[in-house]
C-alpha cells in the first residue's frame, strides 16, 4: 500500500489521542521507510502473492519480487515466517482475500479514514480481519485502535455492497517472530457486531475532534513517541517539565533542575519525576531530532550548533591485506584474531549458506530447546516504574518478612 488517509488506521493511536497531532504533523514533509518498516513491506508482498497465487512461501525462495519500497529476493528465513501466517490462513473456515482497501464512510460519514487490511476472512457469521507483523514487540488484538478501525471499515464495505453484516468480527494479530521469545505468535480478539457500533461512535467524536483549527494537544508516551510534531511540540515540553515539577518561569530549567535535591524530595515529588522520565527523555531526542533536521535544512538556531563527536577508528584495507601490515610491525597470527562463541541473543540472528547455497537459520523448535538447556538469564537491573507496570514487584527490604515478635512467646525469646 503506497497511500494513506489522513485519519489511517494505523496512526489512530495517535490521532485519536491528541487531535491537535493531525494539524501539527500536516507542516512536515513525508518521512521515507526505515529498514524495519521496508522489510515489513516485503514480507507483505510476498504474503499477498502466496494467497492470489495458491503457492506456498517456500515455492518463492530465492526469487525477486519488487514492490513500492524496491525489490528484495526472497531468502528463506522470510519464507518461514510468511508461511507461518498462511498455515493459520488455510485452517480457516470461509472467503479468503487479500489486501483489499475498505471504507468505513458509510458509517462514520467523512472518507478520510480508509485503510489496507492484510488478510480477511468471511463466513455467513463471522468475518476475521488479520494483520500481519514482523516485529518483535508484542501486539495484541484486544482494544487495538488500528484493528478497531479497519473492523468497521470493512463492515461498512459489506453494507455498501448490499451484504448482511456478520454477527461477530475477529481481529486477528500474527507475529511469527515471537515464536523465538516461546509465544505463540498468534493474538485474537472477537467483538461483536453492537459492540463495534459502539466504537464507530468512539471513532467518529475522535476524528470530529481533529478538524477544529485550534483541535487540542493531549501529549503522552505512546502518541507521542514517532510524532513528526515531537521535537517542537511546546505542549508535549511544558507537561513533561510541568509533571516534574519544572517551569520557565524566570528560567534556567537547569538550574530549576538541579535545585531539586532528591533526598529532600517527598514520596509524590519522587513519584512525579520518575513518572515524566520516560516522555522527557522522548521530549529531549525528538528535540534533537528536529534541530538536525533545521540544520540539515540550511537554518540557524540561535545558541545552538551542530558538531562531530569522537568517531570510531576501522582499519582502512581489508582483512587479508591488514593482516600483511600487521605481520610486519611484528604482530604474530594468533594474536591478530578474537573468536569466541555467539551470544543468545545473536544466535536468533544467525545465518549460514549450505553447500547449495541455501540459508539457513536455527528454527524456533531449536531455539525453544536451546532457551531451556543451555541458556541461564540473570536477574535485571533494578528499575523504578509506575505501580500499573504489569511486572511484578521487587521485595528490596527484608524488613516485610519478619513479623512483630509475638508476646506469648517464653520470656527468654523476648
Amino acid at each position: 500500500m503506497t497511500t494513506h488517509s489522513k485519519l489511517s488506521p494505523s496512526a489512530r493511536h495517535r490521532w485519536g489521542v491528541c487531535a491537535a497531532s493531525v494539524r501539527e504533523e500536516a507542516k512536515y514533509p513525508s518521512r521515507p521507510s526505515g529498514a524495519a518498516a521496508i522489510d515489513g513491506t516485503h514480507s507483505h508482498t510476498l504474503l499477498e502473492k502466496c494467497i492470489n497465487d495458491g503457492k506456498t512461501a517456500s515455492d518463492f525462495v530465492d526469487q525477486t519480487l519488487k514492490d513500492h519500497d524496491g525489490e528484495f529476493k526472497v531468502d528463506a528465513d522470510r519464507a518461514e515466517r510468511v508461511q507461518f501466517a498462511l498455515d493459520y490462513v488455510s485452517g480457516c473456515v470461509g472467503t479468503v482475500m487479500s489486501e483489499r482497501r475498505v471504507h468505513p464512510d458509510a458509517l462514520v460519514g467523512r472518507n478520510d479514514m480508509s485503510g489496507t487490511v492484510d488478510i480477511q476472512i468471511v463466513t455467513d457469521t463471522n468475518l476475521e480481519i488479520i494483520d500481519y507483523k514482523d516485529g518483535m514487540n508484542p501486539v495484541v488484538a484486544k482494544d487495538n485502535h488500528q484493528m478497531e478501525q479497519y473492523a468497521v471499515g470493512a463492515i461498512a464495505e459489506m453494507q455498501t455492497q448490499g451484504k448482511l453484516a456478520p454477527l461477530y468480527v475477529t481481529c486477528t494479530i500474527i507475529q511469527p517472530k515471537l515464536r523465538m521469545k516461546g509465544l505463540t505468535g498468534i493474538d485474537s480478539h472477537t467483538y461483536t457486531l453492537g459492540e463495534l457500533m459502539v466504537i464507530k461512535d468512539k471513532m467518529v467524536a475522535e476524528a470530529a475532534a481533529t478538524d477544529a483549527p485550534d483541535a487540542p494537544y493531549n501529549p503522552g508516551e505512546s502518541q507521542c513517541k514517532y510524532c513528526a510534531h515531537g521535537g517542537a511540540c511546546t505542549a508535549r515540553t511544558t507537561q513533561a517539565l510541568s509533571t516534574a515539577g519544572i517551569t520557565f518561569a524566570n528560567l534556567e530549567v537547569v538550574e530549576q533542575t538541579a535545585s531539586k535535591e532528591p533526598t529532600t524530595m517527598t514520596d509524590k515529588q519522587l513519584r512525579e519525576v520518575l513518572e515524566a522520565a520516560p516522555l522527557l527523555r522522548q521530549m529531549i531526542e525528538a528535540a534533537e531530532t528536529e534541530a538536525l533536521r533545521r540544520f540539515e535544512a540550511g537554518q540557524e538556531i540561535d545558541g545552538l550548533k551542530a558538531v562531530r563527536g569522537r568517531g570510531s577508528r576501522s582499519w582502512m584495507y581489508e582483512d587479508d591485506v591488514m593482516e600483511d601490515h600487521l605481520k610486519k610491525a611484528g604482530i604474530p597470527k594468533s594474536a591478530m584474531y578474537k573468536t569466541s562463541v555467539i551470544t543468545p541473543a545473536q544466535i536468533e540472528k544467525v545465518r549460514w549458506s549450505k553447500r547449495d547455497g541455501t540459508v539457513c537459520q536455527v528454527t524456533p523448535a531449536k531455539l525453544l530447546q536451546l532457551q531451556e538447556t543451555c541458556i541461564k538469564k540473570s536477574e535485571g537491573k533494578i528499575q523504578i516504574v509506575a505501580s500499573a507496570d504489569p511486572r511484578p514487584s521487587v521485595t528490596l527490604s527484608a524488613a516485610a518478612l519478619f513479623g512483630a515478635v509475638s508476646s506469648d512467646l517464653p520470656s527468654f525469646l523476648l
